[in-house]
């Protein structure tokens, strides 16, 4: 068992870290700058290192619309991506440190797609969402995603197709190379949502 006084420097470390972060925040605002693109862990939208599954909320103005458009609110796997310029200092002395923004990236099938914090949601039940019996899995490459012969056989054994889809979705290689649409009806009820 550890005494409070052997778990005070600990405690300490993670107040100041937090107090840092909200310094941080503070900081950013005060300088113009958008606090999320630094911070997006505050407001539940950090990507770990693993990745995560985000749903986009607002398709970026860039170059790749051309090529490709994102599916209104789509699925998909994204990475992390931290920028290295636009830094902000946090702390003071030898507790300072430099703060870069962050960005989650997703693969689309014309290329990387860079997202701020504010134009995507982080989904927090990716499987539930994707085996709704309206969502479509897409492939990057084209191909199907679920074998449909296996599909068809789970349901045809009265599995439900939300069920099958669930046990089906671990044979996916890489889920970093599939998108989740939802039917018209779904996304125009949440347009906005997430904003």
């Amino acid at each position: 068992m550890t005494s409070l006084t052997e778990a005070a420097p600990h405690i300490r470390s993670l107040v100041a870290m937090k107090e840092h972060a909200d310094d941080g925040w503070s900081i950013a605002a005060s300088i113009g700058a958008e606090p999320s693109m630094h911070f997006p862990e505050q407001d539940g939208k950090a990507v770990p290192e693993e990745g995560t599954w985000i749903i986009v909320v607002e398709e970026p103005m860039t170059e790749l619309r051309s090529r490709f458009r994102v599916p209104e609110l789509s699925m998909w796997r994204a990475r992390p991506h931290q920028l290295n310029s636009g830094a902000i200092t946090v702390g003071h002395g030898k507790q300072a440190a430099k703060v870069y923004p962050k960005q989650a990236v997703i693969a689309t099938p014309r290329g990387d797609l860079h997202l701020w914090p504010h134009e995507y949601v982080v989904a927090n039940r990716p499987m539930e969402l994707a085996s709704d019996p309206g969502a479509t899995l897409n492939s990057l490459g084209g191909q199907p995603v679920l074998d449909e012969e296996q599909l068809f056989y789970l349901m045809s054994r009265g599995i439900p197709r939300h069920e099958a889809v669930m046990l089906l979705f671990d044979k996916v290689t890489s889920l970093d190379f599939v998108y989740v649409t939802f039917p018209k009806e779904v996304t125009d009820v949440l347009v906005g949502a997430g904003h």
